[in-house]
């Protein structure tokens, strides 16, 4: 049975339990009635921090539990005033009827009026499990992409024909831009605070190999509207660090000097190729 997000973040108001803010894409002229209508319903038992963007209060910023966010229609709020707001996750509500349904359940304190809200679940993901489910990778990206532009988040800094481009490229061929595998990561963490070198350093743990450049006539010709000639890109067939961890395995077992460790056993053992040991062994021994 799919979680209903509504109703989980009303329960966990009732407990004063930490939960993802609520965020209200609400017409400019609602936007007083809106905030009212939710800051009338504080009582001594439950209180929430409802916020307009334009003026977010200091001391309610922060707040973990019944955080409530009303944002403009038609407004472009700065990345560095939402990214502090979103890390958390959310839950995201722009239809007018389903926030007027919304007020009601707050109201009167029901869950069960909430099954007819539409709204969106942001919410942060496993990296590896989107990058590796390729038959849904264009899909989510798009619609996460587009769901945080919606709530002013706004993520990519190419034309959307650059990351169509690749994502394409990378489906095939296993082999992803930097440029996409950062936004990637970002609007799958909901992370847009750290810089483009910690998150790559992110990236090249978890993948298990570091960034390279080559040029765009490897990946598409098209790419040139949007890049000069080369193109960083992590190769996902290859794991360079599981492979230089092999490798200084090697070079240890050589160093030991055991007639015992052959280059065809320290082959079977570090599932290096013959060659590559045997190759290390004459650079050691064959001056």
């Amino acid at each position: 049975m799919i979680e209903n997000k509504i109703k989980t973040w009303i329960d966990n108001s009732n407990k004063n339990m930490a939960s993802s803010m609520v965020i209200l894409k609400v017409n400019d002229e609602n936007i007083e009635n809106v905030f009212n209508s939710i800051k009338k319903l504080n009582n001594l038992k439950r209180h929430f921090f409802v916020n307009k963007i334009d003026y977010i209060q200091q001391e309610n910023k922060s707040s973990p539990i019944n955080q409530i966010l009303i944002i403009k229609k038609n407004l472009y709020i700065p990345i560095n005033e939402m990214k502090n707001n979103i890390r958390r996750g959310g839950v995201y509500i722009e239809d007018n009827d389903s926030i007027n349904k919304f007020i009601y359940s707050l109201e009167r304190n029901n869950i069960d009026l909430c099954k007819n809200i539409k709204y969106e679940s942001i919410e942060k993901i496993d990296f590896l499990t989107i990058l590796q489910d390729k038959s849904n990778l264009i899909k989510f990206f798009l619609k996460r992409v587009e769901i945080l532009e919606n709530i002013g988040i706004h993520v990519l800094d190419k034309h959307i024909e650059f990351y169509m481009l690749v994502l394409d490229y990378y489906i095939k061929h296993n082999v992803i831009a930097a440029n996409l595998i950062h936004k990637l990561y970002q609007i799958v963490n909901l992370d847009f605070e750290s810089s483009s070198r910690a998150i790559g350093d992110k990236i090249s743990l978890i993948c298990g190999v570091k960034s390279k450049a080559t040029h765009i006539s490897n990946i598409s010709m098209s790419l040139r509207r949007y890049v000069k000639s080369n193109i960083k890109v992590y190769d996902l067939n290859f794991n360079q660090i599981e492979y230089d961890t092999k490798l200084n395995i090697a070079i240890k077992l050589l160093n030991l000097d055991s007639k015992d460790l052959t280059v065809e056993k320290i082959s079977k053992i570090t599932e290096l190729p013959f060659c590559e040991i045997e190759k290390l062994y004459k650079q050691e021994y064959i001056r």
